[in-house]
């Protein structure tokens, strides 16, 4: 009987249960990645006969390209491009310029009196930087790139130094302290009120005084009237009451 009672209790059509499987561990958090560093651009500004220094000088600042910062110099034209449209362009685009100074630097029409002009004019309006790198022994210190500080250190010559690597490196240096201000300037100004940037707000304008109110004046018959309305005369003109 108590065979029977246990086999009626079961229900054979019915799936048999699923054993409960082994219990994840809680997935952990993705790492928080850090803010990206805004864009920096730099424009390398240089004679065509210094050019393994501009491919040295690329060589030393790989670290600071992997840290948001990008370079262009007129090597980066394609065939068919307007040169001085392209390179104004991007010399409008820059945060920093960077001239190799040389004999045949200063001797360049288009380097001295165009692109550094060009750059100094921008740096005098607040929106550039300029950095002058001395390559080669030239007379820097009779052009107005005499008043500013240059690199590398005191404006040696790179040519002067004992190894190129540590002229460079020293110049690496310095652009990466560049950079940083640079970095330092776009947080500034993006963490001003949005009134500083649009300007100062105009002047509000006065509200228009509120006009007295108007006597009613009684009249007899038709009701009343207010001071100073206009009446409309039998002959169509208008009159003051």
């Amino acid at each position: 009987m108590r065979a029977r009672a246990r086999t009626r209790t079961e229900n054979p059509g019915a799936p048999p249960k699923a054993k409960p499987g082994p219990r994840r561990p809680p997935q952990a958090a993705p790492p928080r990645t850090k803010a990206e560093k805004p864009e920096v651009r730099i424009f390398v500004s240089y004679s065509h006969r210094d050019a393994d220094a501009r491919a040295r000088l690329e060589t030393h600042l790989a670290p600071l390209k992997r840290e948001g910062v990008t370079t262009w110099f007129d090597g980066d034209l394609n065939a068919g491009d307007k040169l001085d449209t392209e390179i104004a362009r991007e010399l409008r685009k820059a945060h920093v310029f960077v001239g190799l100074l040389s004999p045949d630097y200063l001797a360049s029409n288009y380097c001295w009196r165009i692109e550094y002009k060009r750059a100094m004019g921008r740096r005098a309006r607040g929106t550039m930087r300029v950095v002058a790198v001395v390559v080669r022994p030239c007379d820097w210190k009779s052009t107005p790139a005499a008043g500013f500080k240059l690199l590398p250190e005191d404006g040696k010559e790179v040519t002067r130094w004992r190894s190129a690597d540590d002229a460079f490196l020293n110049v690496a240096q310095g652009i990466r302290r560049v950079v940083a201000a640079v970095r330092k300037d776009m947080a500034a100004t993006a963490s001003q009120p949005a009134e500083k940037k649009r300007g100062a707000p105009k002047a509000a304008r006065k509200p228009a005084a509120k006009r007295p109110a108007t006597a009613k004046l009684k009249t007899s018959g038709t009701g009343t009237r207010t001071a100073g309305a206009s009446t409309r005369k039998p002959g169509g003109g208008r009159g003051k009451v």
